[in-house]
């Protein structure tokens, strides 16, 4: 799924060089954190700066699928067995990636881990093609069953696993934002790898996102001038191994076959909150530029960048292209 490191902020600007702004960086779920903020006091910048770091540890402990502690591991282990009470929290984060699974006929879909969970991208491996058909059928959001009265979720299928990487990241990016609004914060951005959310404008300049060419680390394909945007990117770089056949075999799994989905190497999309962008940039990538960009155009205050297999780039029509140089 989503996933999510590949699209660079181009702040442009010397921390040392204006006290008024602060930068500070860490290494959370799974990839680089960073936040970037505007405040004239800057002891009140520097406890801004570490309450978004904490928000993100908090939901790194509490959505992990690796941490034995974390609610979601807990979900895993039992949930196939007997009902499983959950949070308001994360009842909330189940509710709209059903929302997801349903808007897009099954492409999003948070089960895709009950095969997912066989590919080890630093290792090179997946699954044997017996063992991923045996297991597809448990690919299927409508297994899920949520109790919102009792505030249980059970799992209709021995072998049904989710994972919340296509849609938590964003969710911790809207989270953030709304801790640095706590401390009185207007102008800032917060990235977690493939996502983002830039909070007001630079003071009077839009913030330049560049959009990363997705086979050059050094390159980037555009730039974007925001403000007030979420951005989020799925792209086949991110997790990958080339196998024996020298095919590249990535993250983001079609739900259909529980292999990489192929056709699409980028995806970007911006709206108002990366609790959106977040999971409709998987399921964008899923569903390939044509029907991705048709999803896309029906939803009004969203826009799509897709770069194909073949490095074509294509924008939504709320999008001109903008100057690539």
């Amino acid at each position: 799924m989503k996933a999510f490191v590949g699209w660079l902020l181009a702040l442009c600007v010397s921390v040392s060089a204006h006290a008024e702004w602060h930068y500070e960086r860490a290494a959370i779920m799974g990839t680089e954190i960073s936040v970037y903020l505007w405040h004239e006091d800057a002891t009140q910048a520097a406890r801004a700066a570490a309450a978004v770091m904490d928000e993100m540890r908090r939901v790194d402990q509490w959505l992990s699928p690796w941490i034995e502690t974390s609610e979601l591991y807990r979900l895993n282990a039992q949930a196939a067995m007997s009902p499983v009470p959950v949070s308001p929290e994360l009842l909330q984060l189940l509710d709209k990636s059903l929302y997801y699974g349903e808007l897009s006929g099954g492409a999003f879909d948070i089960t895709f881990a009950s095969v997912g969970f066989y590919y080890d991208y630093r290792a090179g491996t997946q699954p044997a093609a017996e063992a991923r058909e045996r297991l597809l059928p448990a690919i299927n959001y409508r297994r899920i069953k949520l109790d919102h009265q009792a505030r249980t979720v059970f799992f209709d299928h021995p072998d049904l696993r989710i994972d919340l990487g296509g849609i938590a990241k964003g969710y911790a990016v809207d989270r953030a934002v709304a801790r640095l609004r706590e401390h009185g914060v207007t102008h800032a951005s917060v990235s977690a790898g493939g996502d983002s959310r830039m909070l007001g404008d630079k003071r009077g300049r839009p913030w330049i996102v560049g959009v990363k060419n997705p086979r050059d680390a050094d390159a980037l394909a555009l730039k974007l001038p925001l403000s007030d945007t979420a951005m989020s990117t799925s792209g086949d770089y991110e997790r990958f191994f080339i196998d024996e056949h020298g095919q590249r075999v990535h993250h983001i799994l079609n739900p259909r076959t529980g292999q990489s989905t192929a056709g699409v190497m980028s995806v970007t999309v911006l709206g108002p909150s990366g609790f959106d962008t977040d999971p409709l940039s998987t399921t964008v990538f899923v569903l390939g530029v044509t029907k991705g960009l048709a999803l896309i155009e029906r939803l009004p205050n969203f826009d799509a960048i897709i770069i194909d297999a073949k490095g074509q780039v294509h924008f939504s029509s709320g999008l001109q292209a903008p100057d690539s140089n």
